[in-house]
């Protein structure tokens, strides 16, 4: 077991108008803290992983195989492994969530947004 004070970890760009944080990581499991300026587009893509979020902040649409979801503050979704995924923020207040993926996510570990674009 360990503890890490997470206010000293850095942010990262993932891409434009959005930056994470890796919280912790495990052998099953990547914890992430995100946070997503107001009017800012996550990319449609997919990864192997799979992912569960918990908004503390703000408002977005997500789309996930093609269903569109309606989150804000107090709402958690899952995306399935290899679900192709993007989103859109919505209103005028940044989006902040903490987010789990398993397995864990490499690309993240290294400071780097790499999923796969739909159709790789």
């Amino acid at each position: 077991m360990a503890a890490v004070d997470t206010a000293k970890i850095a942010f990262w760009q993932a891409h434009p108008g959005s930056q994470l944080k890796v919280l912790g990581s495990g052998e099953n499991m990547t914890m992430v803290y995100a946070r997503i300026e107001a009017g800012s587009l996550i990319p449609e893509h997919k990864h192997p992983h799979e992912q569960m979020a918990y908004c503390l902040q703000g408002e977005a649409v997500f789309r996930i195989s093609g269903k569109a979801f309606h989150i804000k503050k107090g709402y958690s979704f899952i995306i399935p492994s290899n679900a192709v995924h993007s989103g859109k923020i919505e209103g005028d207040q940044e989006y902040v969530s903490i987010e789990v993926f398993s397995p864990p996510r490499q690309d993240l570990l290294r400071g780097k947004f790499a999923p796969e674009k739909p159709g790789e």
